[in-house]
């Protein structure tokens, strides 16, 4: 029997955002179970790539939270 998992990181908007840096979340699916979680990591949305689930750039800060 195979067991499907899959990882997928993205930020989370609170509904009563302005701007500023918000939260990255992971989301770990085992099969058709969900559950969420927030990395402790934050990421201005204007530098996040949704499509490879990273930071863009190349400072020291943002290689920190993509090797996390």
């Amino acid at each position: 029997m195979k067991t499907k998992i899959s990882l997928l990181f993205y930020l989370k908007k609170p509904k009563n955002y302005q701007k500023g840096p918000v939260p990255i979340y992971l989301r770990i699916m085992v099969d058709s179970k969900r559950a969420e979680f927030t990395t402790g990591r934050e990421c201005e949305p204007s530098r996040w790539n949704a499509v490879a689930g990273r930071v863009t750039g190349a400072k020291q800060a943002v290689n920190s939270v993509n090797a996390y």
